[in-house]
């Protein structure tokens, strides 16, 4: 794998927040910008882009870097559509709305591309901030509403989770029983799944592709079991895709392969900033010739990470709590 691929977004984001302390981006005009690059890549790059993508663990929470990586990775998704033979659209309003509209002819997929960081204390996020359905069915409604308004003939035909599967579930959950539910159909497909249709793109007709939203004709039995909804996503794909089930199950395994390569890049860029502190925190120990000295600087820095909040109310105190007649 190219590394050039593997931190794709990440180089991106970082060349806009060298540190969390830069003014922030105008996230639009960056997404813009990386919507006519990310063209140039070959199928073959963007597939090692796609099965790739994880938040860096190293950046803030909520923050900028992350809020920006996330907007990137609906693009990704949207370029995966793109080279599949449709088109899709971004929204900018995000209350109310899907992350991605996946489109073809007078179709539409809602699309909410989940993208988590591998340090995550859960092997598999909440079933709840991975999929809620009363969502989900508001953002088809909505567009429902909006083509009707337009006059236009057009159908929301369900929603598509895109995720990676070192998030996945170890067993049955009711994840299942949430992606397999006819009223309003949401397939959950992880990214070396849609990095293995855009490799026998020409073999996909997206006519026969979007099907698999069709429950009830395709008898999908509402279920909380892994192996049953896992059983009709392989077997339809290696259906569309004319690949046998060890041809499928080969594929998916070399994925996989390339996956673990991708996070142990990701997992070294941990390592060596725990090795940085550890080396700093060494060296400063360096500088204490005696026991006694050792002493009074082991005590001031676990204080100072123990009594954090304590001091922090104590420097408040002194600073606003007096009157200037007092003085």
């Amino acid at each position: 794998m190219k590394l050039s691929n593997v931190f794709y977004f990440k180089n991106i984001v970082d060349c806009y927040y060298p540190d969390e302390n830069r003014p922030a981006a105008d996230v639009q005009a960056v997404v813009s910008k990386v919507k006519e690059d990310i063209k140039k890549l070959p199928d073959e790059d963007f597939i090692e882009v796609i099965i790739s993508c994880f938040i860096p663990d190293l950046y803030s929470g909520m923050g900028k870097c992350e809020k920006l990586f996330t907007k990137l990775t609906e693009l990704m998704v949207g370029e995966w559509w793109r080279r599949m033979g449709g088109s899709y659209n971004l929204p900018t309003k995000k209350s109310g709305t899907e992350d991605v509209e996946l489109i073809w002819t007078s179709i539409s997929i809602v699309c909410d591309a989940k993208v988590f960081r591998l340090g995550r204390s859960q092997k598999a996020p909440n079933v709840k901030d991975f999929l809620k359905l009363a969502s989900v069915r508001l953002w088809i409604d909505n567009l429902n509403d909006k083509y009707k308004r337009n006059k236009q003939v057009h159908t929301v035909i369900g929603g598509l989770v895109t995720y990676s599967s070192l998030h996945e579930w170890e067993s049955d959950s009711e994840v299942y029983e949430e992606c397999t539910n006819h009223a309003t159909p949401v397939v959950m497909l992880p990214y070396e799944i849609l990095a293995l249709l855009l490799k026998y793109k020409e073999r996909v007709q997206i006519s026969q592709f979007i099907k698999l939203w069709n429950y009830s004709e395709n008898c999908v039995k509402t279920s909380r079991r892994k192996d049953s909804y896992w059983s009709y996503i392989s077997q339809f794909i290696c259906k569309l895709l004319s690949l046998s089930a060890d041809e499928y199950k080969a594929e998916i395994k070399q994925y996989h392969k390339e996956i673990l390569l991708a996070a142990a890049e990701y997992r070294q860029i941990v390592q060596d900033t725990v090795d940085n502190v550890r080396d700093n925190i060494s060296a400063s120990l360096d500088k204490y010739s005696t026991l006694e000295s050792l002493r009074e600087y082991a005590l001031h820095e676990l204080e100072r990470r123990d009594n954090a909040a304590g001091l922090d109310y104590l420097a408040h105190i002194d600073a606003f709590r007096s009157f200037r007649d007092q003085d």
